[in-house]
C-alpha cells in the first residue's frame, strides 16, 4: 500500500522549547493537536519560537491517516499572505 501524501494548512497552537502543538484541520476537525518537534518548525521555517506562535503554516502530510502519529508531517512551510485565509 503506498502511502498519499498532500499538502495541507496547519495552525501552531502551544510552543514549547521542545514541543510545539499544531492543530490539523483535516484531521479531527481541528480537534486534537498534534506534537512536533520545535527545532525541526524553527529550521524549516526560518521563524522564531514568538514567531511560530499562532502561525499558519503548511506541511505535506499522510492524507490517509487514521491517527496523529500516522499524519508524519514534513516539509514545513509559511505561506505567503497572498495565499487566502489561514485555517
Amino acid at each position: 500500500m503506498t502511502t498519499r501524501f498532500q499538502r495541507i494548512r496547519v495552525r501552531v497552537v502551544r510552543v514549547g522549547p521542545h514541543t510545539t502543538h499544531v492543530s490539523v484541520p483535516v484531521y479531527a476537525d481541528g480537534q486534537i493537536l498534534v506534537p512536533v518537534q520545535t527545532f525541526d518548525l524553527m529550521s524549516a521555517t526560518g521563524m522564531t519560537r514568538a514567531q511560530l506562535t499562532g502561525a499558519a503554516l503548511t506541511a505535506s502530510a499522510n492524507a490517509d491517516a487514521t491517527t496523529d502519529t500516522d499524519l508524519h508531517l514534513h516539509d514545513w512551510q509559511a505561506p505567503a499572505p497572498s495565499d487566502g485565509p489561514p485555517c
